[in-house]
């Protein structure tokens, strides 16, 4: 079996890269992570939702369906990555996962297009991109232990995620120009390909002991124990607490997000692309926003303020007609997402002992993603009711309240840090 360091693969590699250095790992984590996040980015809202919209005319409930079936498929594949990466580690976990990626792009090319198509891209892309995220996501730990130094890789990691998201969706905004929407799933055999050579010279510098399977002991218990260190933490608990009411809120977006733009915006669908890389610049300023943060200010309550820019930011974006007012709305909303994702992350991994760092970074996946499914299947009959701009404003000053009330309760102190 081929070893990391016998990889031929390293010539392709920038010798800044090359280096065994702390600088150097949290630079090929945080390339990894682009390359993989832009083929999610380019092909999930744009290629995925843009399809059914605007190939396929689907509706509302069409596209609230796609939405739950990957947010299910994200749920189950998050609670299996967790134990996965706890017992074989993030970077193995991610080469499989990302190999997967790639065939998911060429089937998604391949075939004619139609619902079926889009079905099986996205269920496929569900459980590559769930394992992937939670490996991506856990590797920070595996890479230090320091909260300044965690602070630092995290920072990159979600940088990189957020130019993705800049990049990823003007990719396929300018492919579905050029193209057809169907197109956008070339870039996923690309993307994960490159980031799958950084991620095979990307080592785990710290190795926990006792995660392997034991006689009598299987996944569900292993997964039931990663619940039980998560429920049991008081820190780690409220931000799961937070995390999911913050996501149950936006959940609406997914569903309604792109009848936004046709009916309300009254724009093309490559708009969906250019407002969604505006909200990624907001995210990258954001990431990189938290690197001028003290260690002190990582915390709930900070996490808890973000949440209500979020908020603030997404009722500024679905408040009007305008394409202008709209833009500003994103890079406001995307500011907070992007500085929340490192300071969670962060919080977690310092109060997270490393045996248990993949489920407890799955377990706040599920929770993320799975708050995001009951609004799925209500959102259309509540747009029904009162319109998509009205429902989707409300679910934002909902995030906002839910920021404003958890800010309130961990500025006071709660809970005590561990």
């Amino acid at each position: 079996m081929l070893s990391a360091a016998s990889c031929p693969l390293e010539e392709f590699l920038p010798e800044y890269l090359s280096k065994s250095s702390e600088g150097a790992y949290a630079l090929r984590l945080a390339f990894t992570t682009f390359f993989r996040a832009l083929g999610f980015q380019a092909t999930y809202f744009v290629g995925i939702i843009g399809s059914a919209t605007y190939l396929l005319g689907a509706d509302a409930m069409e596209a609230s369906l796609l939405v739950v079936l990957l947010n299910v498929t994200f749920v189950a594949a998050g609670a299996a990555a967790g134990v996965v990466v706890d017992r074989i580690g993030p970077r193995m976990t991610m080469l499989f996962f990302l190999a997967l990626l790639g065939v998911t792009g060429i089937i998604g090319v391949a075939f004619p297009m139609g619902m079926m198509l889009l079905v099986v891209v996205n269920v496929l892309e569900g459980i590559a991109g769930g394992f992937c995220m939670t490996a991506s996501s856990a590797y920070p730990r595996y890479l230090a232990d320091n909260a300044a130094v965690l602070q630092k890789i995290n920072s990159y990691n979600n940088t990189a995620l957020c130019v993705a998201v800049i990049a990823g969706p003007l990719i396929g905004g300018w492919l579905t120009v050029l193209f057809t929407s169907q197109m956008v799933f070339a870039v996923l055999p690309v993307s994960s390909s490159i980031s799958a050579l950084f991620v095979w010279k990307l080592p785990e510098l710290l190795h926990p002991e006792g995660t392997e399977k034991k006689e009598g002991e299987g996944f569900w218990k292993q997964l039931a124990e990663g619940i039980h260190i998560v429920f049991s933490h008081p820190v780690i608990a409220a931000l799961f607490l937070i995390y999911f009411l913050g996501y149950f809120a936006y959940g609406a977006f997914d569903s309604l997000e792109s009848l936004f733009y046709r009916d309300v915006l009254r724009v093309g669908s490559e708009w969906m692309g250019w407002l969604s890389s505006a909200a990624g610049l907001g995210s990258t300023v954001g990431a990189l926003a938290v690197l001028r943060f003290s260690t002190k200010r990582l915390s709930l309550e900070t996490i808890a303020l973000l949440l209500v820019v979020i908020g603030v930011g997404s009722m500024v974006y679905v408040g009007t007609a305008s394409v202008a007012i709209a833009l500003i709305g994103q890079l406001i909303a995307g500011f907070g997402f992007g500085a929340m994702g490192p300071v969670k992350d962060t919080v977690l991994q310092r109060n997270c002992d490393i045996r248990y760092i993949g489920r407890a970074t799955s377990v706040l996946s599920v929770g993320m993603n799975s708050a995001g499914t009951l609004p799925l299947l209500i959102a259309p009959s509540v747009a029904d009711v009162f319109g998509v701009q009205a429902a989707l404003f409300g679910a934002s000053t909902i995030a906002a309240a839910i920021g404003a009330l958890a800010l309130a309760w961990t500025h006071v102190g709660n809970p005590k840090e561990a």
